[in-house]
């Protein structure tokens, strides 16, 4: 196959090669295990408020995670990373806590508030899987309130939290890649076959060796 041509795929061979969907699991799966006592789920893409307020995508208290945009970041080998926006979307009610009334806004704030210092931390937020960045600084993770008067006189409030993070090494660069071993006293990379030395030649610049 000629570089730049894309082979033919099934759909199975598709959907093994993409990396997002894993991590959106390995997110909710992570901020299972974190977030005791809220329900944290996976939705496909942005979540209608109507969703919310019918209580059909996450019930109180609880988090769906689901993602508003994707970008690709091209390298210069051919093979590029994607920026993914992931959000956050928080569901709350007042409840009880130790025998205490806790309003639904305290509660917004303090799950908010931990997916916030989780997002910070450059190993958590990684979410456990290979080929991924830790969010990225600009633009920062940020928490805001989706909900209206209307829906908070009902006694439910909404808030986000996105940020965007970096899936990196996406595709077959152009380049080759063979594995070459470090010869220390002559300062030179030593390759078994001479094949791979013809695989590299296009990319090498050239250079005349006089012999004489």
């Amino acid at each position: 196959m000629k570089a730049g041509m894309i082979a033919p795929a099934t759909l199975k061979e598709i959907m093994a090669a993409d990396p997002t969907a894993d991590t959106q699991v390995a997110i909710v799966d992570t901020l299972d295990g974190l977030l005791k006592g809220v329900s944290v789920v996976g939705h496909p893409g942005k979540v209608d408020i109507g969703e919310l307020v019918g209580k059909t995508v996450v019930k109180a208290p609880g988090v769906g995670i689901g993602w508003s945009r994707i970008r690709p970041a091209m390298l210069a080998d051919g093979s590029y990373s994607a920026l993914v926006e992931w959000t956050a979307y928080i569901v709350v009610e007042a409840t009880v806590v130790d025998g205490k009334r806790v309003e639904k806004e305290r509660i917004g704030f303090a799950i908010g508030g931990q997916l916030l210092k989780i997002l910070a931390d450059p190993v958590v937020a990684t979410w456990g899987r290979q080929g991924l960045l830790p969010p990225e600084a600009t633009p920062a993770p940020e928490l805001k309130p989706l909900f209206t008067v209307r829906d908070q006189s009902q006694g439910t409030a909404y808030y986000t939290v996105s940020w965007t993070q970096q899936v990196v090494d996406i595709g077959a660069g152009i380049f080759p890649q063979p594995i070459g071993a470090v010869d220390i006293e002559d300062g030179a990379i030593e390759y078994a076959e001479g094949a791979s030395i013809q695989s590299m030649a296009p990319w090498l610049p050239a250079r005349v060796v006089d012999d004489a």
